[in-house]
């Protein structure tokens, strides 16, 4: 037996099949929507009620969300629209009970963002989120403060400690999240691009539990197919980091982040981690249908609205990471925990 052909075969059956997995895999994935389709998905109101536009496989869909407290519109009646031309659809709303069937009419403004949305003799006003013009304007920021409360504050934070029931417990062994492969480190809150504007860090890099760091590695290695990887936003975060963080925030937004005295976060365990993804490709961070920190109904993980191909890329973002052991929330669609956090220690110990 040549066992130097056989070899050769085997190596070149390898290669075969993970090429044939790496263009199924992109195959999967949703075309991006065209942009004047994506300037016209989002919320829109009137009469007291809620509906939401999004794309779906090319086509417009209209939900309509029968209660408020359906925050991710994931409940929400759903209403296929065929297009007519430019801007002009119509709905088709049959079953037992009814058919019947209405003009749906879209009106944008002169950088041709939708404004409105008229259903049969029902006009629907667009709300934008985020700040002045939502969509349109630069992503939500607190109001800005000088440089003289910021040095009050982080004097506050630094003088206070850590209480004994959160200081209790195991406590993970950190290493630098440079040191896994393919993960690309933007460590928001060292920089002032983010929702307080201004450094809540002192260095640019991120630290995250030996397990979790493993974990994290895995993870990569199954998105690189995709011609994805993970980019790391946030992961071990000093006590002293969330107390600070909680001073700055204004009175009606306290209610962000948990309580640094009664509850902390799971960051400051070193075990949870706000993520995303970018190509490997260009390095670019891909959209993932709201940005990182932005409170809105799209932070949510189960978000309805958006496009196929935003919601695609949140699903197989949570997907993978819950696979290695990662937990997601609800609440955030980048925020994950890796095992039991509940288990370990809330450290302040500085980056290094």
């Amino acid at each position: 037996m040549n066992y130097r052909n056989l070899l050769a075969g085997l190596a070149a059956g390898l290669l075969f099949y993970a090429q044939t997995g790496a263009e199924l895999a992109l195959a999967s994935v949703p075309k991006d929507a065209p942009k004047d389709i994506k300037y016209i998905l989002g919320f829109y109101y009137g009469n007291g009620e809620n509906i939401l536009i999004r794309e779906n496989n090319g086509r417009l869909e209209l939900l309509y969300r029968t209660a408020l407290e359906d925050k991710s519109f994931a409940a929400a009646n759903l209403y296929p629209l065929s297009k007519v031309h430019f801007d002009s659809y119509t709905l088709q709303e049959s079953g037992p009970m009814s058919n019947t069937e209405a003009g749906v009419r879209f009106e944008r403004d002169p950088d041709g963002y939708g404004i409105s949305c008229r259903v049969g003799g029902n006009t629907y006003s667009r709300y934008f989120l985020g700040t002045t013009a939502g969509e349109r304007a630069k992503p939500f920021r607190l109001e800005e403060r000088s440089a003289e409360d910021w040095a009050k504050l982080r004097a506050e934070a630094a003088k206070a400690t850590v209480p004994a029931a959160l200081a209790a417990g195991e406590q993970a062994q950190l290493v630098d999240a440079a040191t896994v492969a393919g993960v690309k480190v933007n460590s928001v809150y060292a920089g002032s691009d983010n929702l307080f504007g201004a450094p809540l860090y002192t260095t640019p890099k991120l630290f995250v539990s030996k397990e979790a760091a493993a974990a994290l590695g895995k993870v990569q290695q199954r998105l690189a197919p995709y011609g994805y990887g993970l980019v790391l936003w946030d992961a071990y975060r000093p006590w002293s980091v969330s107390k600070l963080a909680n001073l700055a925030l204004p009175a009606d937004n306290k209610d962000m982040l948990e309580d640094p005295e009664t509850k902390g976060s799971t960051h400051n365990t070193g075990n949870a981690v706000d993520v995303g993804l970018y190509s490997l490709e260009s390095g670019e961070e891909l959209d993932m249908g709201c940005g990182f920190d932005e409170p809105s109904l799209r932070q949510y993980a189960g978000y309805a609205g958006g496009t196929s191909r935003e919601r695609y890329l949140r699903s197989l973002l949570r997907e993978e990471m819950e696979l290695q052991g990662f937990k997601g929330i609800e609440m955030e669609w980048w925020h994950f925990e890796y095992g039991d956090c509940s288990k370990f220690a809330h450290l302040n110990s500085e980056f290094r």
